[in-house]
């Protein structure tokens, strides 16, 4: 309850900030936010699977899959974009629901799932409609397709209506410490916020304070028992090599995209697909374990 109560506050303090910063300010920020919080939380995979296997030590065999299904999500890019552009949307709207209701459900089952794809959806609906030029441009740029303003906003009205459907759905199935009034808040928050933010500062917010933070908190735990500033550290130094090594792929992606014609937030958001699917299968094992 105390993390849910920072984080609202966080996201009020950083709807101010948007107001005080121009674009070019928030993207600075956005980007830092993401190569820091963003990425590390998302670095000690397989130190999770090797707790979740009950495994002293890594095992080769987890690292060989975990860098296969990287280099298989690359792979795909390259010969279908379009699908596998589809395929991450769908698996990162589970994922981001995920992280957002599963300490909240009682019990696991289809309902709740498709509760979590849903409201993956409505956010990714609303960073796209209430940014749809961008992302019409980062669209047309990876899969060469182009969406108008009324695609994502019949994509926001589906994600919304499932929403709404699943929550009532899955009423029973809540914790008696889950706060609708304040989802209900939440939502209007971040329609004010995705509104008034570009869409990378809009996308960042949300990744960070609402689905970064959280997860750290709930890998730290499960690594280590608790979640003091000790056990933090530990996480840090764990995950060092595999962030630095993400974030040495990421500079060499940024100096070499001066020789295509694409925009580096595409690359980026590229980059962020290719390393996400790994990422999300490790989370649904832990969330299905603990």
């Amino acid at each position: 309850m105390k993390s849910s109560v920072f984080n609202l506050v966080l996201t009020v303090f950083l709807f101010w900030l948007t107001i005080q910063l121009n674009t070019l300010s928030e993207e600075y920020l956005a980007y830092a936010l993401i190569i820091t919080i963003g990425i590390l939380h998302g670095s000690n995979d397989l130190a999770l699977i090797s707790v979740l296997k009950g495994e002293k030590k890594l095992s080769r065999k987890y690292l060989i899959y975990y860098t296969a299904l990287i280099l298989l999500n690359i792979v795909a890019f390259l010969f279908s974009s379009s699908l596998a552009l589809f395929f991450f949307v769908i698996i990162s709207c589970y994922h981001f629901g995920e992280q957002h209701f599963h300490n909240q459900i009682k019990q696991l089952n289809k309902s709740s799932r498709l509760l979590f794809v849903s409201y993956g959806a409505l956010i990714f609906g609303m960073l796209f409609y209430f940014n749809a030029e961008q992302t019409s441009i980062i669209i047309k740029e990876l899969i060469n397709v182009s969406f108008s303003r009324l695609h994502f906003f019949w994509f926001l009205i589906t994600g919304l209506v499932a929403t709404l459907c699943f929550y009532v759905v899955n009423f029973k199935n809540f914790t008696k410490n889950t706060n609708h009034f304040q989802e209900a808040f939440l939502i209007v928050l971040f329609i004010v916020l995705f509104d008034k933010a570009a869409l990378l500062w809009a996308f960042s917010i949300y990744f960070i304070v609402w689905h970064s933070i959280p997860s750290l908190q709930d890998q730290i735990k499960v690594l280590y028992g608790d979640e003091s500033k000790v056990s933090f550290m530990q996480y840090v130094k764990s995950s060092f090599v595999y962030w630095l090594t993400s974030v040495t792929g990421l500079v060499i992606l940024y100096y070499t995209t001066s020789y295509f014609n694409v925009d580096f937030i595409t690359v980026f958001f590229a980059f962020l697909a290719a390393i996400t699917v790994p990422h999300v299968v490790v989370m649904y094992l832990m969330n299905k374990e603990v």
